[in-house]
């Protein structure tokens, strides 16, 4: 039944990309020569609206690494698939055919059929994890690829999952970016991800950075922690040195990224394009660094300084405001115990079937932004 359903299974024509002819051809160049077990992978781990989407779009640009946009399959399949070893043609069928069900795959452009003619041929045993690098090299890029040998993921939501991801890719290694937690707040308002309140927001920027610092403590080897300001200053020496952090060599190439202007237009709804990833279209700049200063009104800068705390100058961020008050304590409570609850639903949330909770995980963050955008234009503190 599951592969009757998958051959009758085809993507929206809007959701389909018209590829240059070595765009068309160079998937074939990424059909392993060994058990993609064998390349490393690395995971981009950020708050949304970090520049987590133009950092990956920098190593799209990389001949020899493969990073599709961000889809969260790995660890919304885990529960049904992660412990399987033992891969058999009817697997494969059941898990395309639950890939296409992923918020976002349809991005990645991968043919059903073609994607499950490419799984058999690791019929047998194979680990979860070297299944889903397999899926991952059936990405069809905007670039040219030639002779991939590294793997990337860009997911915000990943930062919550590195233990899993540790134990699914003992070889993993992570790059934390962070921003400052003004800007990112400022972002995150222009958009439609979730509540933009001040307090909530810079609270769950400071509970990604514990949670990702605690990590790293643990495995400080494969961590290497990025700011987005001192890529966009200096972009060249900083992804030399994330370059040869994950073992590959820089190339010039990365930097031009946003020559493909026409087929990232052809990509996304130009409304979208517009709002959420303008910077696509344009070389690295510095032009977003340090817009709170003039979007946020100076009881927003308190509160946000007051719920970050000590953890700005641990980021390397500096607080307008240090010291404390109690109207601003007041003002960012709902915000802070917000988040908290949240964050407690989220650990209730992950214990659901895995099809429950990849919707709510997936679609309530937008629900709520769209529903606030709608409902209460103006900013709130």
């Amino acid at each position: 039944m599951h592969l009757v359903k998958l051959f009758a299974t085809e993507l929206p024509e809007e959701c389909k990309l018209t590829m240059p002819e070595h765009l068309n051809s160079s998937i074939e160049k990424t059909l392993p020569a060994t058990n993609p077990e064998q390349l490393p992978i690395f995971f981009i781990l950020s708050r949304p609206r970090t520049g987590s989407t133009l950092l990956r779009t920098l190593f799209d640009a990389h001949p020899h690494v493969q990073i599709p946009p961000e889809c969260q399959f790995i660890v919304n399949l885990h529960p049904k698939y992660g412990r399987i070893t033992h891969w058999t043609p009817l697997l494969f069928g059941e898990l395309v055919n639950d890939l296409q069900e992923q918020f976002l795959f349809n991005t990645w452009n991968i043919e059903p059929v073609q994607l499950l003619t490419f799984l058999q041929q690791f019929q047998g045993q194979q680990s979860y994890g070297t299944i889903c690098k397999a899926i991952y090299l059936q990405y069809q890029s905007l670039y040219y690829k030639s002779g991939i040998t590294l793997i990337g993921d860009k997911n915000p939501g990943y930062a919550l999952y590195t233990k899993l991801l540790s134990e699914i890719f003992p070889e993993a290694k992570f790059i934390h970016l962070t921003r400052d937690y003004r800007d990112n707040h400022v972002s995150l308002s222009r958009v439609e991800f979730e509540l933009p309140i001040v307090a909530l927001t810079v609270f769950k920027w400071k509970y990604f950075y514990k949670t990702i610092t605690k990590a790293s403590k643990q495995h400080p080897d494969s961590f290497f922690t990025l700011r987005y300001e001192d890529l966009a200053e200096n972009p060249e020496g900083m992804l030399n040195e994330v370059c040869n952090f994950l073992g590959i060599s820089f190339n010039p190439e990365m930097l031009t990224f946003y020559q493909r202007k026409k087929a990232v237009e052809a990509l996304y709804d130009a409304k979208k394009l517009n709002k959420i990833h303008a910077s696509l279209m344009h070389p690295v700049n510095t032009s977003n660094i340090g817009y709170w200063k003039k979007n946020l009104s100076t009881k927003q800068v308190k509160i946000a300084d007051y719920t970050i705390g000590e953890y700005a100058a641990k980021a390397g961020y500096e607080r307008q405001y240090a010291g404390f008050s109690l109207f601003i304590w007041l003002a960012a409570q709902p915000g802070i115990n917000l988040a908290r609850a949240i964050y407690a639903t989220t650990w209730l949330v992950n214990r659901f079937p895995y099809k429950q909770r990849q919707y709510i995980l997936s679609e309530l963050p937008f629900m709520l932004g769209s529903f606030w955008k709608k409902h209460f234009q103006r900013s709130a503190a």
